[in-house]
C-alpha cells in the first residue's frame, strides 16, 4: 500500500510540490508529506515526446502485442528511477526477449519438464545446492532492499544474477544426462523459481502468477508476505500443476 505520506510526481513540478505545498499545509495545519520522490522524463530514441513531433508512445498497442508485464518490467529494469529513461522498441524487443522470455521464461519450462519427466510431477526431496542457497539469501535481502529505496533497476539486477547463475548450474549439473544429483538439482531450480515469483510479483504479477500455478503452490501469490521469506520453503513431495 502507498504510504500516505509519501508523493510520487514528475521533476518538472518539484518546486511546487516541494516548496509551495507544503507551505499551504502548514498554513492550514495540516500533516506534511515526509518523503517527495521525483521521476524523470521517458524519452522515445533520446528525444522528449511530443504530440506536435508525432512521437507519442501509446501503451495501449504495446500491451495488445506484449502484454502489460513486459511493459512493466521493461519500465523498471530500463529505467533507474528519478533519472531521465529512453524507451524504444527495439530495446523493448531486446529486454523481453533476454530477461523474459530466454531467461525466467526458460527456466521455468526447463524446470516443471523435467520434474513431471523425471519425478513424475513430484518435487523431489532434497536441501538443493548449497551455493545456490546462499546466492538466493543475499539475493532476497539485495532485492528487498533496493526495491524499498525506489531503486528498481538495481534489485531486478541482482535478481536476474541468480536466475543466470542457476541456468549455468542446470547446465553444469546436467539432470537430462544423469540420474546423480539429479533431485538436488530440480529442487534447487524449483526452489529458484518459487523465490523468484514472489520477489516478482509487484513487478510482472500475471506471468509469476502462472508459474506460481504449475509449481503447485496452493497459497494465493499475493498473500505471500516478504518477511520470512527463505531458502527451503518449497514442499518436497509437492505435486506441480498440469501443463
Amino acid at each position: 500500500r502507498w504510504p500516505a505520506d509519501l508523493h510520487l510526481i514528475g521533476k518538472e513540478i518539484l518546486r511546487f510540490h516541494a516548496i509551495y505545498w507544503p507551505a499551504f499545509l502548514m498554513a492550514a495545519g495540516l500533516p506534511l508529506p515526509k518523503q517527495i520522490f521525483a521521476h524523470g522524463w521517458l524519452l522515445f530514441e533520446q528525444d522528449k515526446m511530443s504530440k506536435s513531433k508525432g512521437n507519442i508512445v501509446r501503451a495501449t498497442p504495446i500491451q495488445q502485442v506484449a502484454g502489460v508485464d513486459c511493459l512493466r518490467y521493461f519500465l523498471l529494469r530500463e529505467v533507474v528511477f528519478g533519472q531521465d529513461g529512453n524507451f524504444s522498441y527495439d530495446a523493448l524487443v531486446g529486454r523481453y526477449n533476454s530477461d523474459l522470455a530466454n531467461g525466467l521464461g526458460n527456466l521455468a519450462s526447463r524446470t516443471l519438464t523435467m520434474i513431471r519427466q523425471y519425478k513424475g510431477g513430484v518435487v523431489p526431496a532434497s536441501e538443493g545446492s548449497r551455493e545456490i542457497a546462499g546466492q538466493a539469501a543475499s539475493t532476497i535481502s539485495a532485492v528487498i532492499q533496493s526495491f524499498e529505496a525506489f531503486e528498481f533497476s538495481k534489485g531486478l539486477e541482482a535478481l536476474w544474477a541468480l536466475l543466470a547463475a542457476t541456468d549455468k548450474y542446470i547446465v553444469a549439473q546436467a539432470p537430462w544426462a544423469k540420474a546423480a544429483g539429479r533431485d538436488e538439482t530440480l529442487y534447487t531450480t524449483g526452489e529458484v523459481l518459487r523465490i523468484a515469483c514472489i520477489l516478482l510479483y509487484p513487478i510482472i504479477p500475471g506471468s509469476v502468477a502462472k508459474i506460481w500455478e504449475q509449481l503447485g503452490m496452493t497459497e494465493p501469490l499475493e498473500s505471500v508476505q516478504l518477511e520470512g521469506l527463505a531458502w527451503g520453503q518449497l514442499k518436497s513431495g509437492q505435486k506441480i500443476g498440469a501443463v
